[in-house]
């Protein structure tokens, strides 16, 4: 079963009790004039209209609640009733129809708490905030596995500068700082700068250690580009 259809089902099993009420639900879902008897008769009105023409996007896609008339009249009277009561949606046309929408997840909300479908009200939010925590699960996810990316590479480009200055009999000739790195690179080259400092036999700081690999870089270049 769809998100919009689950929604629906709630607010058909939430019948109104009152007489006026049910006339006025059953006069919202046949697009008629609004008649109001009591205070709850324009929320229960509105109520049948969305039964009608209503439609809750699943927040997990492009959240929307929509409206969508079968004519221009049916959306103005529509439209007076929720402006009036400081829910103004949205217009647009939709395969030559008119529609009113929310994208706003608040706004979505408010239109479903006002027409009596509290606990779709609540199921909104509930999905909203999931999709909001799988969203930003993804984004940190995606952050941690570019930040090991980025490292891997960092690391294999570092090795592979150390293996150039071996290759050129140069390493006797660093001096013992760039020496010990360059050892401890090549023994442990799948680590980070983080993961190397405590190996280190003096103290240094991750920018300083990077500076020192940088070197060991420059020097590589140099061999290749004067052999």
């Amino acid at each position: 079963m769809s998100f919009n259809s689950e929604i629906k089902d709630q607010i058909t099993e939430n019948i109104p009790k009152k007489d006026c009420c049910k006339q006025a639900m059953s006069a919202g879902f046949e697009l008629l004039p609004f008649e109001q008897k009591c205070q709850k008769d324009i929320g229960c009105y509105l109520r049948g209209v969305f039964l009608r023409c209503g439609n809750v996007s699943s927040p997990e896609r492009n959240f929307m609640l929509s409206l969508t008339f079968p004519d221009e009249q049916s959306l103005e009277n529509t439209a007076e009733l929720l402006d009036s009561l400081g829910l103004t949606a949205n217009r647009t046309k939709r395969r030559g129809k008119p529609v009113l929408y929310y994208k706003a997840s608040e706004s979505i909300e408010d239109f479903l708490s006002y027409i009596g479908a509290t606990k779709a009200a609540l199921d909104v939010i509930n999905a909203k905030i999931m999709s909001d925590v799988r969203n930003n699960v993804n984004r940190i996810c995606n952050a941690e596995t570019a930040n090991l990316e980025r490292m891997a590479r960092a690391a294999a480009e570092q090795r592979e500068a150390i293996l150039t200055i071996q290759q050129y009999g140069a390493m006797h000739n660093l001096p013992s700082e760039l020496r010990e790195i360059a050892e401890l690179r090549l023994a442990n080259p799948d680590m980070s700068l983080s993961q190397l400092l405590p190996l280190l036999r003096e103290p240094v700081s991750k920018s300083g250690l990077n500076h020192r690999f940088k070197k060991l870089q420059d020097i590589a270049q140099t061999l290749k580009s004067n052999s």
